[in-house]
């Protein structure tokens, strides 16, 4: 199949592609929203023990007595020079005014900040602080669970009957996470949302990718990362307008609403490509007669000759391909344990520095939101130089550049602790080349995989950058067991190695930039290994003149060498 071929009849990027890749991008915009909740619904407001006895106890001192009876009950913190109060134990004084140490089972909040926190309303402090992390880790294995699963659904049932499912069954336990004050019900929701996200917005954008032709490709892909980083810019000012964590998770999921239309198939098909690689020639048709009509093109007669350039048994045989099949080549299982190496480390680093910015120092509001506004220069800079510089060097110099900058922010944290400005600016130089990062290689691993398994691939790519995010909430709260500054670098320390390990290995993967996508894995092994001719419509009129002078030089030098025989 040579699905590229029918880009010539119907253009790269007509009328209906751009309603099919704007409609669906926006997805990934609702994406954004629901990615990255937990960070305000689990925030943890400073706190300390509750004074055993005293009712009306608050973290707010009343008066004077109040402050006295603070001063005897509990400890000052020495793990923290942050912290005033010891946040775990408190003085058991007995009738004899003698005090011992005890850990404590109550506390107060301060709320100035945030109204409500499902973080204090469950107390996941001290003893329960992995309580935070087990549920962000939850979402995220949802998203590895989901990328496995929804990527062999959308390969084998479809890439819209997929996305459709997934928005339908997100909103429903979206919803459903707003009544959950129970932990365990909570964890299970977040799972299941984190599980069909991931299968919302991966076959939204594969739909995307396969509609457009190879010049708009890279559009088609950042979009959906321009849209996911709106989306991520709205949370911070949601949460700030709407400090109680129920009413935040009830306005964000119901965004979702405005996507039940796209159950319509005269709104949103299926993707033509897959429908052809799958054998269903005649759903396809009426994908491509309606998608001439949107464009408002005649089709040629033999347009389905020029796209089917093997036989049905070929293409039914190739339909069946599956993951293993990218590790039957030495070539193959390079290319393939790199991207899975790459996408591990972006995700850990990604979701790393969004877990860490309640413990830089700064405020949380303004940290998101300046993580959040750091990823949109970094998409309209990758479409900017996409088609200019290559995926390759783009995604080797910015997880490089990355790793580097978050070093940096290494000695700013143990030397100038009172720099917050100054960690904040390289923090955000290291979070804009991640995020440039992540979004080429979206773009540069769904060129690299075949279109046979290339939604279960990036499925397998999202599954290696969740393990990666599964890790992260974890690394972000070494702080909260080793304390101090060094505590504190410590997570940074270790996202800038790994980044920058994983920048180096894109080296040995090949250029993407103006190739056909490979269909099958026959094409994947061959591909890089010579450079593709232009495609007739990329020839310019200089490039039409060279070509006829030099078939005259030929014409002559033949007649030449004929006189001369004769």
């Amino acid at each position: 199949m040579q699905f590229d071929l029918l880009f010539e009849e119907l253009g790269e990027y007509g009328c209906f592609q751009r309603w099919i890749v704007w409609s669906i991008s926006t997805v990934s915009f609702w994406g954004g929203l629901l990615s990255l909740t937990s960070v305000f619904v689990l925030a943890i407001p400073k706190h300390r023990c509750a004074i055993p006895g005293w009712d009306n106890d608050t973290f707010t001192i009343q008066n004077d007595q109040h402050q006295a009876i603070i001063n005897n009950t509990i400890p000052l913190s020495n793990t923290d020079d942050e912290l005033l109060y010891d946040q775990c134990h408190y003085y058991n004084v007995d009738h004899h005014g003698n005090r011992t140490l005890e850990q404590c089972s109550t506390w107060v909040y301060d709320m100035s900040i945030y109204k409500t926190s499902l973080a204090a309303d469950l107390n996941m402090v001290c003893d329960g602080a992995i309580m935070k992390s087990n549920a962000q880790m939850a979402s995220l294995a949802g998203i590895l669970v989901g990328s496995i699963i929804t990527g062999l659904i959308s390969d084998r049932y479809g890439r819209k009957i997929t996305m459709c499912v997934s928005l339908s069954i997100t909103l429903v336990c979206s919803l459903g996470m707003v009544w959950s004050s129970n932990y365990i019900l909570y964890v299970i929701l977040t799972f299941l949302v984190g599980f069909f996200t991931c299968g919302s917005g991966m076959s939204s954008f594969v739909i995307a990718l396969e509609y457009v032709g190879p010049s708009q490709r890279k559009f088609a892909g950042i979009l959906g990362s321009i849209m996911y980083t709106l989306g991520f810019m709205a949370l911070p000012a949601l949460a700030y307008l709407i400090k109680e964590w129920s009413k935040l998770l009830l306005v964000v999921s119901l965004v979702g609403v405005v996507f039940i239309p796209l159950w319509l198939k005269c709104l949103c098909p299926e993707s033509a490509r897959w429908l052809l690689a799958r054998g269903r020639y005649k759903e396809a048709r009426e994908v491509i007669e309606m998608w001439a009509k949107w464009n408002k093109v005649t089709l040629s007669e033999n347009v389905y000759k020029k796209i089917m350039t093997e036989t049905e048994d070929e293409e039914s045989k190739e339909s069946q391909g599956n993951l293993l099949n990218l590790f039957t080549s030495r070539v193959l299982f390079i290319r393939t344990a790199i991207n899975f190496l790459i996408w591990a480390v972006t995700g850990c680093s990604y979701y790393g520095l969004a877990f860490n910015a309640e413990d830089l120092g700064t405020d949380l509001y303004l940290n998101i939101s300046l993580q959040a506004a750091v990823e949109l220069p970094s998409n309209f800079l990758c479409i900017f130089l996409l088609d200019r510089i290559g995926r390759k060097p783009i995604t080797l110099w910015s997880m490089i550049i990355g790793g580097v900058a978050l070093v940096g922010t290494i000695f700013t944290l143990i030397y100038l602790p009172d720099s917050l400005v100054a960690t904040t600016v390289i923090m955000l130089i290291g979070k804009f080349g991640v995020s440039v990062c992540y979004s080429t290689i979206f773009v540069y691993s769904a060129e690299l995989f075949p279109t046979v398994v290339r939604s279960v691939a990036l499925g397998a790519c999202t599954v290696m950058s969740t393990f990666g995010g599964m890790v992260a909430p974890y690394l972000a709260d070494l702080d909260r067991f080793i304390g101090g500054q060094l505590g504190k670098a410590i997570p940074q320390v270790i996202f800038a190695t790994i980044i920058i390990a994983g920048g180096i290995t894109a080296i040995f993967l090949p250029e993407t930039l103006d190739r056909d996508l490979p269909e099958t894995f026959e094409d994947a092994k061959v591909f890089g290994k010579y450079i593709q001719k232009k495609r007739p419509e990329e020839y310019n009129d200089d490039d039409i003149e060279q070509s006829q002078n030099e078939a005259l030089v030929n014409d002559d030098t033949r007649r030449s060498l004929c006189l001369e025989t004769d």
